[in-house]
């Protein structure tokens, strides 16, 4: 019997899946873990890995796919940037974790470059997104009060008098990019969780219409990234599809890779 302990990443190697899949087995108790040290980070006991590769047909090896490796999204969207493509991700992701998981290096080389946010995110998700800056070590009230963060609603952003207006959201997002670069910042990070979308206020069924207009928006600021984040869970394969024909870089839970807006302009 094998008693060896595997951190939450080496399990995660072990069983090829990914980390926020792991937290969500252990919650829900379809995987056994200990806890250890004051953080209570988890430990798994490599028998109780081998007992669910041999009992659970979810985690059974023959039905996973391999998967690609995982590039770097920051070097990736330098390297597109180097060829003229603009700095515009759709990020999927199926959770909060996973979310702050896969959003965290983009916010993490802004606050390090003392370079700014705009955050616009759900409004029941305020005091979430407060957790995810102090979890990194960092003060969001300082950096709010500093001008390094802007959190907003999608009421004062998207939805302004409840109307989605894609020209009008283009000038807002413009207008957002002109008063840091007049603060002395270039090097900008703009982002939005979509859910909003998911609503039937008036105007939104012309957002994938805005995201393609962003594109040419990002052109005019090629130190600009734009993250849009979309939930895998509330989101339609329609949208799924339409958020990655608009943009020319699509961040998923195991890849970062080209939307198909840029492979189709780059045909053209």
């Amino acid at each position: 019997m094998n008693d060896k302990l595997l951190t939450i990443e080496q399990a995660a190697q072990y069983l090829n899946v990914s980390k926020t899949t792991l937290r969500r087995w252990t919650k829900s108790g379809t995987l056994a873990c200990m806890r250890v040290g004051a953080k209570g980070e988890r430990r798994f006991l490599q028998k109780d890995l081998d007992t669910c590769l041999l009992e659970s047909g979810e985690l059974r090896p023959i039905a996973v796919l391999p998967r690609p490796p995982r590039a770097d999204p920051l070097t990736a969207l330098r390297e597109g940037a180097a060829k003229g493509v603009p700095k515009h991700v759709c990020l999927h992701f199926q959770d909060r974790d996973e979310l702050w998981d896969l959003f965290r290096p983009y916010v993490r080389v802004q606050i390090k470059n003392n370079a700014p946010v705009l955050y616009i995110h759900d409004p029941a998700e305020r005091a979430d997104v407060m957790t995810r800056f102090r979890s990194e070590g960092w003060e969001p009230e300082a950096l709010i009060a500093s001008g390094l963060l802007r959190l907003m609603l999608p009421a004062e952003s998207y939805l302004r008098t409840g109307v989605f207006v894609a020209e009008r959201m283009i000038d807002f997002m413009e207008s957002a990019i002109l008063g840091f670069r007049s603060a002395g910042h270039t090097t900008v990070l703009l982002s939005g969780e979509m859910n909003w979308y998911m609503g039937n206020e008036p105007g939104v069924e012309m957002m994938f219409n805005y995201e393609r207009m962003l594109n040419a928006l990002l052109l005019r600021y090629p130190d600009v990234t734009i993250v849009c984040h979309y939930d895998m869970h509330r989101m339609s394969g329609a949208a799924a599809i339409g958020a990655m024909c608009s943009h020319p870089h699509v961040h998923l839970p195991h890849q970062f890779r080209p939307g198909y807006y840029a492979q189709e302009h780059a045909v053209a």
